[in-house]
């Protein structure tokens, strides 16, 4: 039986959604909005000077060349200066270079996402490099570009990061559905920057009531963390390296409803399909 408190926030969301994207955009008021500036005071953050966090971004050979250390340092134009310069433990920069590995710093490029409205400049980051990896959504293969950033000064965060669990039968608080709603549209993978306008007013809201910056779940990877950083100047990129995606694992598990396939498989395991061994309950690999 669906839960009532999500019935409420489901119409709560859909109330916010309409209403931003066909009725109303700037200085709105809103229930959801009241009831985002009450969970931020309960739910604040301080990010301490010299923390670091990460962010990541794949490597386009063509495109990012001339941001790369090595076509800085080996390139056509390199010298024997640059080439050891390349080399020293100094260097904290084997992947792109700093301003690479950062927010671009023409505004003129910056595209709407899911915080930032077009040309305005806000850092996307993740709690740990596997996060920031799995943000980018890399293919087999690709390289990728993974930077550490670190935090110049105290930053105030609105954490609203929840578990994201959709699964409408699960008790949760009012207050835990309208996170979960709100977290579902900040990641949920689209091509249209128009999907982009709700959770940019919820950004531009936050920042408004004063905070840095604001906290919350991933989606792609289970149990990380993302942050948007409002002012780009109060973090700094402070080393890079490349990686190379050689392999992905996956988990499923019995979606709601779905029946057993004859005991074929009902699982699939880091890459395994298993099933349930009905004498003692325990997955078993299946082999097929």
């Amino acid at each position: 039986m669906t839960s009532a408190n999500y019935k409420i926030a489901q119409e709560l969301w859909h109330s916010f959604y309409q209403n931003v994207m066909y009725h109303q955009r700037y200085f709105i008021s809103h229930p959801i909005l009241d009831k985002l500036k009450e969970i931020a005071k309960r739910c604040e953050l301080t990010l301490s000077q010299g923390t670091v966090y990460y962010r990541a971004r794949i490597i386009d050979d063509k495109a990012a060349s001339n941001e790369h250390m090595i076509a800085k340092c080996y390139g056509r134009n390199s010298t024997e200066e640059t080439r050891k310069w390349y080399r020293n433990k100094a260097n904290k920069f084997r992947g792109l270079s700093k301003e690479g590995s950062y927010v671009p710093p023409n505004p003129d490029v910056i595209r709407d996402g899911r915080s930032n409205p077009r040309f305005i400049r806000y850092l996307y980051m993740a709690e740990s490099p596997t996060t920031a990896v799995f943000e980018v959504r890399p293919l087999l293969y690709n390289a990728v570009n993974v930077s550490g950033i670190e935090v110049k000064e105290q930053l105030q965060i609105s954490n609203i990061a929840v578990d994201i669990d959709m699964n409408p039968e699960n008790e949760k608080s009012l207050d835990e559905w309208i996170l979960c709603f709100i977290q579902s549209a900040f990641s949920s993978p689209t091509n249209n920057p128009d999907d982009y306008i709700p959770t940019q007013i919820i950004a531009e809201f936050f920042r408004h009531l004063g905070y840095d910056g604001i906290r919350y779940s991933s989606s792609l990877h289970k149990g990380g963390y993302n942050f948007t950083i409002f002012d780009t100047s109060k973090c700094e990129a402070i080393f890079s390296t490349d990686l190379r995606l050689e392999n992905i694992k996956i988990s499923l598990r019995p979606a709601i409803g779905a029946e057993n396939i004859d005991g074929r498989f009902e699982y699939i395991v880091d890459n395994v399909p298993m099933r349930i061994n009905p004498e003692n309950g325990q997955l078993v690999e299946v082999q097929i």
